[in-house]
């Protein structure tokens, strides 16, 4: 009996362990729409800085700051993980296509009420 009261404590607090937040990190969104600097005569891969802004993009993919990715309608739409929202308009704004208003950018933050996966 002792040792089943043990594991059942053990379970509980694993679990509760598990449950915590215990990351610094919040979400953020990132909304795009085309800056001044677009071209309608051009097709995006035609656009000046897109394959940077692509190369950008893939490394902030690689280093796990991008959550997920989606377009709608003529936005672009990015998820991202990060400290506070300083963090992410600074990690942002070192893309040149947005020093270079191909894109604008509006960061809020982003707080899911249901918790979930896109696979």
């Amino acid at each position: 009996m002792k040792n089943f009261l043990i594991s059942v404590a053990f379970c509980s607090l694993s679990t509760w362990i598990c449950a915590q937040d215990t990351s610094a990190e919040k979400h953020f969104v990132a909304l795009y729409t085309v800056g001044e600097s677009w071209d309608v005569e051009k097709q995006p891969n035609e656009q000046s800085y897109f394959k940077e802004h692509s190369a950008f993009l893939s490394q902030l993919r690689k280093e796990k700051n991008i959550v997920i990715g989606a377009r709608y309608s003529d936005t672009g739409m990015l998820v991202l993980k990060a400290k506070d929202l300083e963090t992410v308009k600074e990690l942002l704004h070192q893309d040149i296509a947005i020093q270079h208003k191909l894109f604008n950018v509006i960061i809020h933050p982003f707080n899911p009420f249901y918790k979930g996966c896109i696979e």
